[in-house]
């Protein structure tokens, strides 16, 4: 992040290095888009891939968010009976996706371990696999 933001002030600050970066065709730009955005959607399945589904609500928040994320893709209009407020938050797949996975985690895993250790008398650890 820190060195994007110093190649940014570098092509600020020297207007040539910028005039480089524009002469750059169209279609470079895009096939380094498809480059990028492909390997940032390889690394998020391989991180999904680690996670283990089995005795927790895992699948569940991350089905619901992949179907929350995809909303505004499939139904652009979805959202347009909505306050003006949610439908700009909710209006990118991308952060309607992950407020929904934050929400989820929170409910199912934090709140509900949480449950489960109050629960637990004993001072042992509680056992939330049920």
């Amino acid at each position: 992040m820190t060195a994007g933001g110093g190649i940014l002030v570098v092509l600020g600050l020297f207007p040539i290095l910028g005039q480089v970066v524009a002469a750059l065709p169209t279609p470079v730009l895009g096939g380094a888009g498809i480059v990028l955005f492909g390997t940032v959607a390889a690394s998020g399945i391989r991180t999904l891939s680690k996670i283990g589904y089995e005795g927790n609500f895992n699948l569940i928040i991350v089905s619901v968010s992949i179907a929350v994320g995809s909303l505004p893709v499939v139904r652009p209009d979805f959202y347009d009976g909505f306050p003006t407020w949610f439908a700009t938050i909710f209006d990118s797949g991308i952060s309607s996706a992950a407020l929904a996975a934050v929400a989820l985690n929170l409910f199912f895993n934090e709140l509900r371990l949480t449950r489960a250790k109050s629960r637990n008398t004993s001072g042992s650890p509680a056992d939330i696999s049920r």
